[in-house]
């Protein structure tokens, strides 16, 4: 019974989903919406969920919302810090580890993509809790600036709550 409710409610969301985007009740539309949504949750039992519940934690709001705020600030900030450096050309491109300190996959992850977000950095490879970045810093800078600005713009967020 269990398995049918996270089931039933992960179709529910796909198909609200899909026909927000569509805007349309046309027969064949909504067809191809339920057949999606059902290979879509079907194929995601192991991966989203298992037989005891959705793999992953709720993150709480009042978390993400400055999260959201700060990751909308430091993508400003860096993309003029990155202007200036391509400008003055005084770049070197370095690759860094980071092991942070949150287990949830989910949490690394959004951190992942926050960090790719940015301009002058990319995520190239996730292990667990450790991450591989490529940065594009000034040259007086190295890997621990890195370290320090992942650590305090974007993980001490998710250590908080």
């Amino acid at each position: 019974m269990r398995r049918f409710k996270n089931n039933y409610k992960l179709f529910i969301a796909l198909m609200t989903f899909w026909l927000l985007l569509n805007m349309t009740l046309r027969p064949l539309n909504l067809i191809a919406g339920v057949l999606i949504c059902l290979f879509v949750t079907k194929f995601s039992e192991g991966i989203l969920y298992n037989y005891r519940g959705f793999i992953f934690k709720r993150i709480n709001i009042k978390i993400m919302i400055p999260y959201t705020f700060n990751l909308i600030k430091e993508i400003y900030v860096s993309s003029f810090s990155y202007i200036k450096r391509i400008i003055k050309k005084d770049c070197q491109p370095f690759i860094t580890e980071i092991e942070l300190r949150v287990k949830d996959p989910l949490i690394i992850a959004i951190i992942s993509n926050s960090i790719t977000l940015t301009p002058g950095t990319i995520t190239v490879n996730a292990d667990g809790n450790k991450l591989t970045v490529l940065s594009l810093k000034d040259c007086k800078e190295g890997p621990e600036t890195v370290k320090k600005e992942i650590r305090e713009n974007f993980e001490s967020y998710f250590l908080k709550g």
